[in-house]
């Protein structure tokens, strides 16, 4: 489920936090390091527990309308295309999902009255919903694209547009209020619920595993943690032999007017360099140079990319940088 960009930027979040707290105790910040990671993963799972409710609450409300003193025609014959969207369907039913919800104690029960009818009536509003209700197309693939389009353009926070943004809003408090790591959180869990929808195949069923947490759990060991904890743990181990390496590198400008995040990325692309030799040279800067685009400066990937293949020289001359298997790549 989580690629290891995901789980650099988890690294990152944590490396800076235990900067602006001045944290000493690794092992107290590994375990929150490890927690931050599973928090993630439970928002990605109270987004899609989020879409089965609304799913219900649009039955229930049917189901409501029809029981009227005086019901309409539309009353007693509703558009049922979206309570029998095949992929909220199958999610409706899928055990997996039931158990996890039971694990996180994901209750809808308080807030079906506020925030999920909120949510379905400001849907039912939208261009896609109307369109997606209207059109005589069916299938599986119709129904994934609609939910798709509503999660791309409504959900996420870049997308421009003002109703999206209000929505956004609407969603990311209302989990923030859950979990405050949610609120740092709900971009990634978003593309994580989009990726998800998008991948997902029309023989999804009820004894279908979601994806776990890392993807090599259950492996052993588990590289993928193991990448995370030992990414977190020698980057800030070494920051000091790090500091003096760039410190004497640096050309025509302070290193300590260098932004925190920018040393930070560069010192855990030191960390890659010199601890994990599988991962090839030109993926760690390329990693580095993407996550800067999000949490740094506009200025900051050129100057990391220019720092990092000085350093990768550097220490490829002196002996530092080892790669092997793929790690040649």
């Amino acid at each position: 489920m989580l690629n290891r960009r995901f789980l650099r930027v988890k690294v990152l979040q944590e490396i800076y936090a235990c900067h602006q707290s001045e944290e000493t105790d690794l092992n107290k910040a590994e375990k929150h390091l490890l927690e931050n990671v599973d928090n993630l993963y439970q928002l990605f799972v109270y987004q899609l527990s989020f879409w089965v409710e609304v799913k219900r609450f649009a039955e229930r409300r049917i189901e409501e309308n029809r029981t009227k003193n005086f019901p309409t025609y539309e009353d007693l014959n509703p558009n049922m295309k979206f309570v029998n969207n095949r992929v909220l369907d199958m999610l409706d039913n899928n055990k997996h999902l039931l158990a996890l919800e039971e694990s996180y104690k994901i209750n809808w029960a308080d807030y079906r009255e506020d925030f999920i009818r909120g949510f379905y009536n400001r849907l039912r509003e939208y261009p896609e919903y109307k369109d997606y209700m209207a059109s005589s197309e069916d299938g599986f693939e119709h129904d994934r694209k609609f939910l798709l389009s509503i999660v791309d353009k409504y959900m996420a926070e870049e997308n421009g547009e003002d109703e999206g943004e209000e929505n956004t809003t609407f969603l990311s408090d209302f989990y923030s209020d859950r979990n405050l790591s949610f609120n740092s959180d709900y971009q990634i869990a978003v593309f994580l619920l989009w990726k998800f929808l998008n991948e997902m195949q029309n023989d999804f069923n009820e004894n279908t595993k979601l994806p776990p947490v890392y993807k090599t759990q259950g492996n052993v060991p588990n590289e993928d943690r193991e990448f995370v904890i030992n990414l977190f743990k020698k980057t800030m181990t070494n920051a000091e032999a790090y500091r003096k390496t760039v410190e004497s590198n640096i050309s025509n400008w302070d290193y300590d007017r260098l932004a925190l995040m920018d040393r930070i990325l560069i010192f855990m692309a030191m960390t890659e360099f010199s601890t994990f030799h599988d991962i090839p040279v030109k993926v760690t800067i390329n990693e580095y140079i993407e996550i800067s685009k999000y949490y740094s400066t506009p200025d900051s990937r050129r100057f990391i990319n220019g720092m990092l293949d000085k350093i990768a020289q550097i220490m490829k001359d002196d002996g530092s940088l080892v790669k092997t298997g793929r790690g040649l790549i």
